[in-house]
């Protein structure tokens, strides 16, 4: 059963004061942030860049955008994080440091912003949104596991689509160490004892918050929540798809699954 805790906010200070409020809800429990996960496919991945040079530890805190991926597999729960690993000279050291041998601790941060909170006032522009942290050990994914992940990628991404895509290969997966391919996956082991997850969810029920009276009174004043939906336009194909091709089956079906109504 959920345990998700509820932080109700009020405007306090004056009794003019507007009893609008928006209603924080902050969870560990899987029942949560798992739906949040399998809701989106983009993150942040925060680390720490650690360098040596001339003896003098610089230490910097770093994020990057990533596609990520939720996968459960015999009981346990992973965070696939998809992302390149060709690095030209110009590559920060950042980069480079995410695909360490040993492993890098990270935070990783997804948010679905379901709603604009438009306030009267500039402090109670505000958001709707279901975001989940997750405070792990970002380790590469062993090349005997990579058609594993890449096809909870895919499919995050665009459901159905594994079963569309030319057969991954060895040129891929680098099973035998051979092969330099350009793209890497990590996995944060979400059950390990090491790693925090939090769900937090927020909504303004009643209308934006932190506002008084004479933010109510203001001439043309408009308060309420706008909502967000995401959309796609018209697949386009690109130059080398031959005239006559049909669209995906899962491309079509993503685009009608999230068609404005």
């Amino acid at each position: 059963m959920s345990a998700m805790s509820q932080e109700p906010g009020t405007v306090t200070g004056s009794s003019d004061a507007a009893a609008f409020a928006k209603r924080t809800q902050v969870s560990t429990d899987p029942n949560d942030w798992v739906p949040i996960l399998q809701a989106g496919f983009v993150c942040t991945v925060a680390h720490l860049e650690i360098t040596t040079l001339d003896g003098q530890l610089t230490i910097r805190p770093r994020c990057v955008p990533m596609v990520y991926a939720y996968h459960e597999e015999d009981g346990r729960r992973l965070l696939y994080l998809h992302g390149s690993i060709y690095y030209p000279d110009w590559i920060p050291v950042s980069l480079k440091h995410l695909w360490s041998d040993d492993g890098v601790s990270v935070s990783v941060a997804a948010t679905v912003v379901d709603g604009l909170v438009v306030g009267r006032a500039a402090i109670s522009t505000s958001l709707d949104y279901r975001s989940v942290v997750v405070n792990g050990v970002a380790r590469k994914v062993d090349p005997s596991l990579r058609a594993k992940s890449f096809h909870a990628l895919s499919d995050q991404v665009i459901p159905n689509r594994w079963s569309e895509l030319r057969p991954i290969d060895d040129t891929d997966l680098n099973t035998d160490g051979q092969n330099h391919p350009t793209i890497g996956v990590l996995s944060v082991d979400l059950d390990e004892k090491e790693t925090t997850v939090h769900a937090k969810i927020a909504t303004h029920p009643d209308g934006p918050e932190h506002e008084t009276q004479r933010d109510l009174d203001y001439p043309h004043a408009w308060g309420g929540v706008l909502t967000v939906r995401q959309t796609y336009g018209d697949p386009v194909p690109d130059k080398h798809v031959p005239p006559g091709t049909l669209v995906p089956k899962s491309v079509q079906d993503l685009v009608k699954s999230h068609q404005a109504t």
